[in-house]
């Protein structure tokens, strides 16, 4: 098993409109939000910036992020890999694109992250922010 300060370190995570890259590899972040509208469902796209550290490069990594209602449900979810993170050198930028993201309750909904293992499924690293729907 990866020892804990050989693991990947998440440097952003955010909910925003979409995300563009250019021919230099820029990324264009656009519409990032800082609170949603109660019953506002649209398209969203999670971008995620995981880090490598030494040691990561022997390892494979798969991500699944998950919108979580006020009540429990799973309002959106979505998975990217596997990919590698060579070292702290290397940033592996991820983009989930999420159809109709349906925040018909106020409260307080939840952004989970969790970084497993490729090979074993393991959880690396687990996450989870709040989002605040009005």
């Amino acid at each position: 098993m990866m020892e804990k300060t050989n693991r990947p370190s998440l440097q952003a995570a955010l909910l925003c409109e979409g995300v563009t890259t250019d021919a230099e590899g820029r990324h264009t972040i656009h519409n990032e939000f800082s609170q949603y509208t109660m019953g506002y469902s649209q398209s969203f796209t999670i971008l995620t910036i995981w880090r490598g550290n030494e040691g990561t490069a022997e390892y494979s990594y798969n991500e699944k992020t998950e919108i979580v209602a006020p009540d429990g449900r799973v309002v959106a979810e979505g998975k990217n890999g596997p990919f590698k993170v060579a070292d702290s050198t290397y940033r592996q930028v991820n983009s989930i694109l999420l159809e109709n993201v349906d925040f018909t309750n106020e409260g307080v909904y939840t952004f989970k992250i969790a970084l497993t293992d490729a090979t074993s499924g393991m959880d690396i690293v687990c996450s989870s922010y709040p989002i605040m729907v009005i």
